[in-house]
């Protein structure tokens, strides 16, 4: 046993002095290694934990490389998804189970090969498309990679008490960000334009880098509160969370976060058929469209001049998604190419597309970092533009197959917990798809992770009700091995009277 334990130890003795010869060769390559190998390791051995820590490592990037300015931060949520992708799918497989789906898979995966064959076909450089596939794409390989795990109802009551912590974190950050907030925001702002307030309104960012950012997460928190008091229980502490939440989404004085909120929540509501909160709302609104009819009035003028009327410049976000259309048509029936409009990797190359519609004298679309503010401030832009029509229409599609399978979670689960998954993922495909409209989503930070992680749960918990249980007999089996022992048993009492008929003897020797 000692030499079997020794020769077991010889592996780990050898990586260990080949990780000391590689540092004293290569620092940075030996810290690489290690860390990769840890984090393979982490995956493999807790899968679950590694989903969880991908969400957070997401939902902070943005602020942890505004603060620690390294470039290779910037790229901490695509490698963590891509370790995911890899290595939880060939957990899977190793363990022998088949691989599962996650809802709408298959339009997504149309939606990807329009976006990469288009740029093939229209000459677009590879390094250009293939990066714009994997910005596009990572929140859906997420998805892919969660479903593969064996979620339980004992994972969902940890990741609402981490849940949980994360919003009081949030929280706490914000209502310092109000008490301090220049000083808060001359270290944490990545954008001083962005922090003006607006109205009576401050723009708050909390523990985020951007108003957007805090509006998007506290956004998708109430809703999943609200969710988990109409099918777990009610308390003070939720009750406490979910009015928190919707005050901090309110003071980022962002349009897009409190229609969300708004559109979300009333949703949700009418999924649970809480028709008296929705008959106290309905007679609240006129009362305070009355109250607040000044501060209404002037967000509803000020929305109009900027996007609607004739008479004003056009904004950034209306070129950008009246020209995605153009665009489509252009080049149809798959668009330009991943990496080609509308996209975080459109905006680095600054494409040729930009180019020949003049956008460097547009306000918000030009060159620089303060000129082109506006280039990645949407999303459907990217959809459109880049995988055409048949690839936006994919893309709709898998997000409505999204919210079935989330609606038929939520109404068929077995237990609470899993029908507060399925309905916090019917909130949040209402709210993100309302977010969408203004500013990205599906694929940057902070949400993607947030949003595709309960895609691929919900795809998880689904699949789980209709799997046989590995570790379990399936009735009919069990069945025939008492019908096959009942059977050997017979014979046996026959062999052993035929012996005992034979010989004149009982089977006690007696005659």
């Amino acid at each position: 046993m000692s030499r079997i334990r020794a020769f077991d130890a010889w592996p780990w003795l050898l990586a260990a002095v080949g990780v000391g010869a590689l540092a004293v060769v290569q620092p940075f390559a030996a810290v690489a290694a290690v860390v990769v190998v840890g984090a393979v390791t982490l995956v493999f051995a807790a899968p679950a934990a590694a989903a969880g820590v991908t969400v957070v490592a997401v939902l902070f990037v943005r602020p942890l490389e505004h603060l620690v300015p390294i470039t290779q931060l910037g790229y901490l949520d695509e490698g963590l998804v891509l370790l995911c992708g890899i290595v939880l799918p060939l957990r899977r497989l190793l363990a022998r189970r088949a691989l599962r789906s996650f809802p709408g898979q298959w339009w997504f995966l149309g939606f990807a090969v329009a976006g990469l064959l288009s740029g093939l076909f229209l000459g677009v450089e590879p390094a250009t498309f293939l990066l714009g596939g994997v910005v596009a794409c990572k929140g859906l390989v997420f998805a892919w990679a969660v479903a593969q795990v064996d979620w339980e109802e004992r994972h969902l009551r940890v990741t609402a008490a981490v849940g949980a912590l994360v919003i009081v974190f949030c929280l706490l950050a914000t209502g310092a960000n109000f008490a301090f907030e220049g000083a808060w925001n001359a270290v944490m702002a990545s954008d001083i334009n962005a922090i003006e307030g607006r109205g009576f309104l401050p723009s708050l960012i909390g523990p985020f880098s951007h108003p957007i950012d805090l509006g998007q997460i506290m956004t998708l928190s109430a809703i999943a509160l609200t969710a988990w008091r109409m099918t777990v229980r009610k308390g003070p502490f939720t009750f406490t969370l979910l009015i928190a939440t919707a005050a901090a989404a309110l003071l980022t004085a962002r349009r897009t976060a409190i229609t969300s909120l708004v559109a979300a929540w009333l949703w949700v509501k009418a999924a649970g058929r809480s028709t008296g909160v929705l008959l106290a709302v309905a007679v609240c609104v006129p009362v305070a469209a009355v109250v607040l009819a000044t501060p209404l009035a002037t967000v509803v003028t000020v929305t109009y001049d900027e996007y609607l009327s004739p008479e004003a410049d056009p904004a950034a976000r209306t070129v950008l998604t009246v020209d995605s259309f153009g665009v489509a048509a252009g080049y149809f029936p798959a668009g330009a190419g991943f990496g080609r409009f509308g996209s975080a990797i459109a905006a680095s190359t600054y494409s040729p597309e930009y180019l020949e519609r003049g956008y460097p004298s547009i306000w918000g679309l030009g060159r620089t970092a303060e000129d082109g503010r506006f280039l990645t401030d949407t999303e459907w832009p990217a959809i459109i533009g880049e995988t055409g029509y048949l690839g936006a229409l994919a893309f709709v599609i898998g997000m409505i197959l999204i919210y079935r399978a989330s609606w038929r979670l939520y109404r068929s689960g077995a237990s609470p917990l899993v029908r507060w998954a399925g309905l916090v993922a019917v909130g949040w495909t209402v709210a993100t798809v309302v977010q969408s409209i203004a500013t990205v989503t599906f694929t940057g930070p902070p949400i993607f992770g947030l949003y595709f992680g309960l895609v691929g749960m919900v795809a998880a918990l689904s699949a789980r009700r209709e799997e046989p249980d590995p570790d379990r007999r399936p009735p009919h089996t069990e069945g025939a091995m008492l019908i096959t022992a009942s059977a050997g048993r017979a014979s046996t009492s026959l062999a052993r009277l035929h012996s005992d008929t034979a010989t004149g003897f009982d089977s006690r020797g007696r005659t």
